[in-house]
């Protein structure tokens, strides 16, 4: 009995288009023999140039809406108490002045109020017992007051708290008077 057996060498190099060829046509064999048989398709080229009037015509027929455009009505004239409401009269909402008057004050006050908001994340497992004004300012002044710009609890006007995605967090919005 010989034990010889066929030297085989194996090496991997780059295949070149003609075997990719061949290995594609070997694999679609073996899938579908009746797909191996097909010519190929035909042959497509697509280019790029400008339209012609009949393609242009069925492009805008295609796009042409279904329905005529309906006139619709603004927010504020669906809601009554919208920013911009008009009265039920459809009364035209007054024009405004090219310089529009300053709110007028009291001597010396602000028209307005400035806070700044510092946000927070807090997580722990006792968290559910911030749901009170009182328990929230008392859990700030314990543990945020030294991190606000406010100097006392009576510069934080609002205690703001709000659940976040991960179980047992939630963000702390403390809002401060300047």
């Amino acid at each position: 009995m010989d034990n010889s057996q066929p030297d085989v060498q194996i090496s991997y190099s780059p295949a070149g288009h003609e075997t990719m060829s061949a290995i594609n046509e070997e694999l679609l064999a073996l899938v579908s023999p009746t797909l191996a048989q097909l010519n190929d398709g035909p042959e497509i080229s697509v280019v790029q140039g400008p339209a012609g009037r009949e393609t242009l015509a069925l492009i805008a027929e295609e796009a042409r809406p279904l329905r005529a455009p309906q006139d619709t009505l603004n927010y504020g004239d669906r809601i009554s108490n919208a920013p911009g409401a008009r009265t039920p009269s459809r009364a035209p909402a007054p024009k405004a002045e090219a310089h529009p008057a300053a709110p007028s004050s009291s001597a010396g006050e602000v028209p307005f109020a400035i806070f700044e908001m510092l946000t927070f994340v807090v997580q722990g497992p006792e968290i559910a017992q911030l749901s009170s004004e009182a328990v929230r300012r008392r859990f700030v002044e314990e543990h945020l007051l030294h991190r606000l710009p406010a100097k006392n609890m009576a510069q934080v006007d609002r205690v703001d708290v709000t659940p976040w995605t991960v179980r047992g967090t939630v963000v702390v919005r403390v809002w401060c008077k300047l």
